[in-house]
């Protein structure tokens, strides 16, 4: 029993450290940091598209705009299904267009169907994920590394590596102890104004917290990963797919 416990808990902490080295964890990095200029052209492209194709529609311009929106959308759609399947190795089914009726009726068939409009909906979604992981590699990330990185550079002339504070942090940490009707107890004040890497041993400490810091802002990559692997398979999964050999 024990013996399985200790290997359970082996296999988790090497499933935590081990992060950095997954292929898994950097085509997760690429598809979030790629669904952010994607999420900016398609809220452009159905924003506008939709909105001039309804407000045209009195004067039959907007038909044939709302038209090449919806396929549009549909086009994309596919693009965001091979993207799934390659960078986030999830395999979303799809649907040809309609090949049965009068074109009337395949289009009516098309703009009636819920599929489509979740396909609409999700492309402009897709910014919400590419924001937070631009966010997340950028600030963790990019703070992570340069952490990680100290030892090489902190002796170097006129840089200044450490904490700054706009006023004095303090920290107040106190006790107290009911006894015999009194309450003794303790109280310290502790001040934090700046502190600066000096010695290896502060640079050594700073890159260890770097470390940590890029193992866990891989770890939220990942999640929000999974959350946008999620999404897209309820968002996108049987719709139709106007692109020729996806199917």
């Amino acid at each position: 029993m024990s013996s399985t416990r200790s290997s359970s808990l082996a296999a988790r902490l090497r499933a935590f450290v081990d992060v950095p080295v997954r292929s898994q964890t950097y085509l997760n990095l690429c598809y979030l940091c790629l669904a952010f200029p994607l999420g900016v052209a398609y809220l452009v492209f159905v924003s506008v598209g939709l909105v001039l194709g309804v407000g045209l529609t009195v004067v039959l311009v907007g038909v044939p705009i709302f038209l090449l929106t919806v396929v549009g959308a549909l086009v994309a759609g596919s693009v965001e299904r091979v993207l799934a399947r390659h960078l986030l190795d999830l395999d979303v089914g799809s649907r040809a267009l309609p090949a049965d009726g009068s074109l009337r009726e395949r289009t009516v068939a098309v703009l009636t169907d819920t599929s489509t409009w979740k396909t609409v909906l999700y492309l402009p979604s897709k910014l919400a994920f590419g924001t937070l992981g631009v966010v997340l590699a950028t600030s963790v990330l990019a703070t992570g590394v340069s952490m990680l990185l100290v030892p090489l550079y902190y002796r170097e002339p006129g840089l200044y590596v450490g904490v700054v504070t706009d006023r004095p942090v303090e920290l107040h940490p106190s006790l107290y102890v009911a006894w015999n009707k009194l309450l003794v107890g303790f109280e310290a004040v502790w001040t934090l104004d700046a502190w600066r890497v000096r010695t290896f041993g502060d640079a050594l400490f700073v890159a260890v917290a770097g470390a940590l810091l890029l193992v866990l802002g891989l770890h939220a990559l990942n999640l929000l990963a999974r959350g946008a692997r999620w999404y897209t398979a309820f968002m996108l999964d049987d719709a139709y797919a106007p692109l020729a050999g996806e199917n």
